[in-house]
C-alpha cells in the first residue's frame, strides 16, 4: 500500500505539496496565518505519507490534550479525487483512536470548497468560520467616534499598557482576569474542548507585549473592562460581559487605531470568528480580504 510512515526524507515532498496548494494565495501578505496542514511536521505526531513514485499526500494528527487531536491533511493538486485523502484520514483516525483520542479537529480554507465538502462527507461537523479582515489607514476616520468617546468618558478612562506598567498597577494579572471573563460567549473552535484557563495560560498573551504604548485599555475606576491592540497582533480585543453593548469595543479599537495611524501605521489586520466583532470591524472600515478558515470537529467512535 502506498501509505507509509513519514520519515525526514519525505519532508521536502510534503513542503512541495504545500507550496503547490497555497502558493497562488500569496499568504505571506497576511499577518494572520491559517492552517496550511503542515504544522505537525515540527512536533510529535502520528504522521503518514502517500508515496507512489513521489509524495502525493500527507496526513498527520498531533495531540492537543488528553482527548483532542488536530488533523493535518493535504494532497497534491494534481492527484485529488483519487482516494488518497481518505486513505490517509482513515489510518490517522485509527492511530488517534488507539491512543484514546476522542475528538479530531480540522481546519480548512473556506474558498477550497472541495476540502470543505470532503470534511463534511468524512463525518466532521462545521463549528464556525474565522475571517481575516484588513483596514487601510485611508479608510478610517476617528472623528465619527468622538461623540461615543465623549459619552463613555463620563464613566470610563482609556489608558495604555505602558502607563499601567509604569504605575505599578499589576496590569498583567488584571488583563488575565478580564480575558477569562470576556471569553464567556465567544465562539469556541470546538464545543467539546475545555479551554485552558490556568493562570499561566491566561497571563501569557500579556507578559511580553512588544509595544505596550499601543495596547489600549479601558478602565472603570481601577477595574479593566476592555482592551485591544491593532499593532500587537495576537492579543485580540475583549470587553467585560457586564459592560457589553455600550460601544466600548468599537471606541477602544477606534482610539487605538487612531494612535497607531498618528504614529505612522498604514495597514491593519484582524481575524475573528465572532460575528459581533466582525460587525465592529466593518463599522471601523475593515473589509474581508478573502482569507477565511472553516473549523471542524469529529467525534471518533
Amino acid at each position: 500500500m502506498p501509505v507509509t510512515l513519514f520519515c525526514e526524507s519525505h519532508r521536502e515532498g510534503v513542503l512541495a505539496i504545500k507550496d503547490a496548494t497555497f502558493a497562488s494565495m500569496n499568504l505571506g501578505q497576511f499577518v494572520w496565518q491559517p492552517c496550511q496542514q503542515i504544522e505537525s511536521l515540527d512536533q510529535p505526531s502520528s504522521r503518514y505519507v502517500f508515496e507512489d513514485g513521489t509524495v502525493k499526500g500527507y496526513g498527520a494528527a498531533y495531540q492537543l490534550d488528553e482527548t483532542h487531536y488536530r488533523l493535518n491533511l493535504i494532497v497534491h493538486p494534481d492527484h485529488l479525487r483519487k482516494g488518497i485523502g481518505l486513505q490517509l484520514l482513515n489510518i490517522v483516525e485509527q492511530d488517534v483512536t488507539r491512543a484514546n483520542g476522542k475528538y479530531l479537529q480540522a481546519r480548512v480554507f473556506e474558498d477550497m470548497p472541495a476540502s470543505v465538502s470532503f470534511a463534511l462527507a468524512s463525518g466532521f461537523t462545521r463549528i464556525h468560520v474565522m475571517r481575516g479582515m484588513t483596514l487601510r489607514a485611508a479608510d478610517f476616520c476617528f472623528d465619527k467616534w468622538k461623540d461615543v468617546g465623549q459619552q463613555l468618558s463620563d464613566r470610563f478612562v482609556v489608558t495604555t499598557l505602558k502607563k499601567e506598567l509604569e504605575s505599578g498597577a499589576d496590569p498583567v494579572d488584571k488583563l488575565a482576569r478580564l480575558y477569562k471573563l470576556a471569553r464567556e460567549g465567544w465562539p469556541s473552535p470546538d464545543p467539546t474542548w475545555r479551554l485552558d484557563d490556568t493562570t499561566e495560560t491566561l497571563r501569557a498573551p500579556f507578559t511580553n507585549v512588544k509595544d505596550p504604548e499601543h495596547f489600549s485599555i479601558m478602565k472603570d475606576g481601577d477595574e479593566y473592562i476592555g482592551f485591544t491592540s491593532a499593532r500587537n497582533v495576537g492579543t485580540g480585543t475583549a470587553v467585560h460581559p457586564n459592560y457589553r453593548n455600550l460601544g466600548i469595543a468599537t471606541f477602544v479599537k477606534a482610539f487605538d487605531i487612531d494612535r497607531c495611524i498618528n504614529d505612522g501605521d498604514e495597514h491593519f489586520e484582524s481575524a475573528t470568528a465572532n460575528t459581533a466583532m466582525q460587525r465592529v470591524n466593518e463599522k471601523l472600515g475593515y473589509r474581508f480580504k478573502g482569507l477565511a478558515e472553516v473549523r471542524f470537529v469529529k467525534e471518533l467512535s
